[in-house]
């Protein structure tokens, strides 16, 4: 069986591909992507075989780039007809973004199948657009199934084989060798995503005064790279008792969920389902400037069920990230509550049930 898993740009498309594609075991796995996306170096990195097309994504707020944009698009249609006739695939597997519409449109002239996996609570324009063509549509919340209709089916978001099988004791262990902290304070993992967040990042970093004399917690900060530097003097500037450590980034998650108590954290796709599989409740601040206001969406899911707070980007400041976080760290039964909320929320089969789709779409 072959497969073509067609996606990227960020690592909220290319993260649950990767898992996607190690779930297909057996199976002879190609990915299509671009050069300037994450992909480039996160699926060589996982072991599986890329091929490049150039395309790139439409800016709505300049409609004049629709031109160049329609040129190159058409020759990554093109691109994609003859890696496609080459490759000659059962299913061309569509995971959103600008990179997989071209090869999804073009999997009819190799005579293959479409699947379709949307990360987000909405479908994506990508997947708007290929949505006729599909047999399945592969949904990340139950929330979407109505948009994708007949042909939706709820699978979750994939996450890595890593998260998913998390021992957490070990990890917690190994977690405070490696971040030097306090086996008996409180943690809160705070992190933007791959690129940071600056509204998160700016909040957080306010602890470090706010919370300056607690003796009770510590706080784990992942910055992303451009905000690292302004972070950490911020933080060594405060002099503060409360143990806060800064990191532009950490290569395994798995050892900062498995210390956290609890998250400060954006709601997007990827974060979601991670926090999912391994139990760590949140207080979730929405990215605000989506049309769709998909990350809300996300963080009011988890929020219905019990396992987060969401806190609206404007109002995410440090008097009441302190006040919010400080309470429900201090609330020992309410996080045991919220981290049993989160894991029932959490799908960590998600991998291996879209693996089932795309096998059962190639039969």
């Amino acid at each position: 069986m072959r497969i073509v898993i067609a996606g990227g740009g960020t690592a909220g498309h290319v993260n649950p591909a990767i898992a996607l594609a190690v779930a297909l075991e057996g199976a002879d796995v190609t990915f299509i992507g671009t050069q300037r996306g994450v992909e480039s170096r996160l699926v060589p990195e996982a072991g599986f075989p890329m091929e490049e097309i150039d395309v790139k994504g439409f800016d709505r707020s300049k409609p004049l780039s629709l031109i160049p944009t329609g040129w190159t698009a058409l020759g990554a249609l093109r691109e994609s007809r003859r890696l496609l006739k080459a490759i000659r695939p059962n299913v061309v597997v569509g995971m959103g973004g600008y990179v997989s519409l071209p090869a999804t449109l073009a999997a009819g002239s190799a005579g293959a199948s479409v699947v379709l996996h949307e990360q987000n609570i909405v479908l994506g324009l990508a997947h708007r657009v290929s949505k006729r063509r599909a047999a399945r549509i592969a949904v990340s919340f139950e929330d979407t199934l109505q948009e994708a209709g007949q042909k939706g089916v709820f699978t979750g978001n994939p996450v890595s084989r890593h998260l998913v099988t998390l021992d957490r004791d070990a990890g917690r262990k190994k977690a405070l060798e490696t971040f030097a902290l306090d086996p008996d304070r409180s943690s809160l993992l705070v992190f933007g995503g791959s690129q940071g967040a600056e509204r998160v990042n700016e909040a957080a970093a306010g602890l470090a005064d706010a919370w300056r004399d607690r003796t009770d917690l510590q706080v784990i900060h992942i910055t992303g790279r451009r905000a690292y530097e302004r972070v950490r003097e911020r933080v060594e500037r405060s002099g503060a008792s409360l143990l806060y450590r800064v990191f532009p980034y950490v290569t395994d998650m798995g050892l900062a969920y498995s210390l956290a108590d609890l998250a400060l954290c954006r709601g997007g796709a990827t974060t979601v389902a991670e926090l999912g599989v391994t139990g760590v409740p949140a207080v979730i601040v929405p990215y605000p400037h989506h049309r769709d206001r998909q990350q809300e969406r996300h963080g009011r899911v988890l929020e219905r069920q019990g396992a987060a707070r969401v806190l609206p980007d404007p109002e995410a400041t440090t008097s009441r990230v302190a006040e919010i976080a400080g309470g429900l760290l201090a609330d020992r039964d309410s996080l045991a509550e919220m981290r049993e909320a989160m894991l029932g929320c959490g799908r960590p089969d998600a991998a291996e049930r879209l693996a089932t789709v795309v096998r059962e779409a190639a039969s």
